[in-house]
């Protein structure tokens, strides 16, 4: 049976115990995460020192390998055999876990990782029949999003959209490092069930510093030295562009809803609320959103997507494009 590794983490507590399982794929933070949770499945840790095995094929033959998935478990009612990188062994050695696998050991799970597997050796297709295969390939932007989703909800906790898109356009593909973010950010929240924005800025491992908030505050108040200046600042201190670039987006965002709002006949303090601002800033927020006309608002929007092509399509530096933003709303080009 073969099986994506989301697939298999969803339905593994349900699934019936395999004699073998197999990792394969590019991501390795599936394969490892994929082998901590058959092992705490199998592996008794009062005996973990008797009936547990870890090896590297480069390191081992494939016959010494049988040999410990067939030693009996000690104290225990499972032993584990873990065998990583057994794409390197010949096709020889294959074989001779193929024929394990026809009579495999009911007491021993074997684990196996590989980057890569040819789907028309023997071995593979006894494997497909006697054992689970788990796909673990990198996830595109819409499955990743719902991964993270899930990650937070696991610890009891929700994201904000705005904090969930910055986490994956600041961190992109590496996994590891948006579970350590979601882990620091579980602690840093606290009792709070929500994760905003503003808390993703600060824990994120991806983030540097808070010369971000000068960038947006500097543009929507038009002071074109400050706002050029933070920028510098913000690209000197590490900062990626595109974070920058998503910390003006979501400033100008809120405006615009307020704005809608106000002139939909809400008060200033009642429209900033609606739009997410935090207590503390609604009063400063009002007097900014007041700066601008809606339609404004509505043609800087136009600006900024073209702004985000111009980003993504790597023609000039991206400092260059932020600077040529800053120009055109502080001098209202």
């Amino acid at each position: 049976m073969a099986i994506n590794y989301l697939e298999f983490q969803e339905r593994f507590s349900g699934l019936k115990p395999s004699p073998v399982y197999l990792f394969t794929g590019e991501e390795r933070f599936f394969m490892d995460e994929g082998i901590r949770i058959v092992r705490e499945r199998f592996l008794e840790e009062g005996a973990r020192d008797f009936n547990y095995d870890i090896c590297f094929a480069s390191d081992i033959e494939a016959s010494r390998v049988v040999e410990m998935a067939e030693t009996l478990p000690v104290m225990a009612k499972y032993r584990v055999v873990i065998v990583k990188g057994m794409d390197e062994w010949s096709s020889k050695e294959k074989e001779i876990i193929a024929a394990y696998l026809n009579r495999p050991s009911p007491t021993t799970c074997l684990i196996l990782t590989a980057t890569k597997l040819d789907r028309r050796e023997k071995f593979s297709v006894t494997l497909d029949k006697r054992g689970t295969v788990i796909l673990c390939q990198p996830l595109y932007r819409q499955n990743l999003t719902g991964w993270i989703k899930q990650r937070v909800r696991r610890v009891g906790k929700s994201i904000d959209n705005d904090a969930l898109h910055l986490l994956t356009e600041i961190a992109g593909d590496d996994m590891l490092s948006i579970d350590n973010d979601i882990e620091k950010l579980t602690l840093y929240c606290g009792d709070r069930k929500n994760v905003s924005l503003e808390d993703v800025s600060r824990v994120s491992s991806s983030m540097r510093s808070a010369s971000v908030f000068e960038v947006a505050n500097a543009i929507v108040d038009r002071r074109l030295k400050d706002a050029i200046s933070s920028l510098k600042r913000a690209i000197h201190d590490g900062e990626p562009p595109v974070r920058i670039f998503y910390f003006i987006v979501r400033e100008f965002r809120m405006m615009l809803k307020a704005k809608t709002l106000m002139d939909a006949g809400e008060s200033p303090e009642a429209a900033a609320k609606a739009a997410g601002i935090p207590p503390f800033k609604v009063k400063e927020f009002s007097q900014r959103v007041q700066k601008f006309s809606r339609e404004e608002l509505h043609k800087l929007f136009e600006r900024l997507i073209a702004v985000d092509g111009r980003l993504k399509g790597g023609v000039l530096r991206p400092e260059m494009v932020l600077e040529d933003l800053i120009l055109s709303v502080c001098l209202r080009r």
